[in-house]
């Protein structure tokens, strides 16, 4: 399991604010236990197709998501499946006493 490590308190913001985001967990939810491709998760979430890339790119930068190509023989003849990764964040006053300020 990933153990996000948080090293500053804005890193700490920009993380809780990204995933504060009910698109973005309903994504991660979707393809928390199966893989779906790009537009299986549009579909099924009715988000559009470019912001679910969107998201999921952040997320695999983030390390929560990760994507697998697959080649076809039906269309679409590519496809990139994508999967949670399963992860934790602890967040509690201890944790954020600890973090370093800069």
């Amino acid at each position: 399991m990933l153990r996000l490590a948080i090293n500053s308190i804005p890193e700490l913001a920009k993380l809780l604010g990204f995933l504060g985001n009910e698109q973005r967990l309903a994504i991660l939810r979707a393809i928390g236990k199966e893989e779906k491709y790009a537009r299986e998760i549009s579909e099924e979430l009715g988000i559009s197709r470019p912001l679910v890339n969107i998201y999921i790119k952040q997320f695999e930068k983030l390390g929560l998501v990760e994507g697998r190509s697959q080649v076809s023989e039906e269309t679409p003849y590519f496809r990139r499946y994508y999967k949670s990764v399963p992860f934790e964040l602890v967040v509690s006053l201890e944790v954020i006493q600890k973090i370093k300020e800069e």
